[in-house]
């Protein structure tokens, strides 16, 4: 089980099916009876206040529930009054356009709006490869870069090729907090789900990620440049799963990039 904070009234857990059964907890009640849903929620909410220090005055207010990938459930758990919620969501809107309207200003939306035919289709491609640039972070790339980096920290010596030669090994990725891990999926897409396995360890949340030797090797360094942006230490793998299993914690076995972005964008 995970919590992390959203804000000083709202949180969100991601629980697997196995976990609410040891709760004490039926899924199939939980989804059918209102009052079971309360009383997992409370039990929910009860059970945060060992790892995180939020506000639960109000109650329980708000909830969603989504079933996610892997058996797991992503619980968004707010204390907050609708109207404060909302206020606070238009907020966040308020920055996130304020942002966005530094790199791509509104003029050139309503330039396109005034064309038509291939001209229109064209200009909207280019728009909307700047519109990714922007959420990716805008970064300019080289493999190199990365395998320098990889063969500092490994101590050996990896032979750099073209993008499409080179070879790239099992990833361990970790990163200092839920938020920064949260941030970096939130802006991927499908084109980023390799498999992949979460673990907790200490305070860490540590992302393994077997890139497949078939995979496009500009994009996968793309990937890895991207998470070391939000904050993330990427380094080969080899013997971390073995070491993690019986260390650490593991939070999402199978397709756990899926997962993560499924539980961004909720």
């Amino acid at each position: 089980m995970v919590y992390w904070k959203l804000d000083n009234h709202t949180i969100r857990c991601l629980i697997n099916k196995e976990e609410i059964k040891k709760m004490g907890f039926d899924l199939n009640a939980i989804s059918n009876d209102a009052d079971v849903m309360s009383e997992f929620l409370e039990a929910i909410v009860n059970d945060s206040h060992n790892y995180i220090d939020w506000n639960t005055e109000n109650g329980v207010q708000i909830y969603i529930a989504k079933a996610l990938p892997a058996d797991q459930f992503l619980f968004t758990i707010s204390c907050s009054f609708p109207d404060d919620m909302i206020d606070q969501d238009l907020r966040q809107i308020r920055r996130m356009i304020t942002a966005l309207n530094a790199r791509i200003p509104l003029d050139r939306l309503e330039e396109i709006e005034k064309l038509s035919g291939e001209e229109k289709e064209k200009a909207f491609a280019s728009l909307s490869k700047d519109l990714r640039e922007v959420c990716m972070g805008d970064v300019e790339i080289t493999s190199d870069k990365v395998l320098r980096k990889m063969s500092d920290e490994s101590g050996e010596d990896i032979r750099v090729e073209k993008p499409g030669d080179i070879q790239m090994p099992s990833q361990k990725i970790t990163f200092g907090s839920m938020a920064e891990i949260m941030s970096f999926c939130s802006l991927l897409d499908i084109d980023y789900t390799y498999p992949s396995s979460l673990y907790r360890f200490r305070d860490e949340y540590i992302l393994l990620v077997d890139f497949d030797d078939t995979e496009d090797k500009t994009d996968i360094v793309k990937f890895l440049i991207t998470a070391e942006e939000y904050g993330a230490i990427c380094e080969s793998s080899r013997l971390s799963r073995y070491y993690l299993l019986e260390h650490g914690e593991l939070l999402i076995e199978e397709n756990a990039i899926q997962v993560l972005m499924v539980m961004a964008r909720s």
